[in-house]
């Protein structure tokens, strides 16, 4: 198996989208955490759906979080 590490611009290229899925994991854990209702299933459930990597965070936000 050949050794495929990524170069120097391909890192560069991927390095605000990492920043970006980052960011929204740790919004919507936080506040999964501090949330006292959802609507659709419970604190468990959406802290393990948000870690599907692209969509999980994304898919808390727009159908766990209680809108007010």
């Amino acid at each position: 198996m050949k050794n495929k590490n990524l170069t120097h611009n391909q890192k560069q290229l991927l390095a605000p989208f990492v920043a970006f899925e980052l960011t929204a994991l740790f919004i919507a854990w936080a506040d999964i955490i501090k949330a006292p209702a959802f609507r659709r299933g419970n604190r468990v459930t959406w802290l393990l759906i948000s870690l599907i990597q692209p969509i999980g965070p994304w898919l808390y936000l727009k159908l766990g979080k209680v809108k007010e």
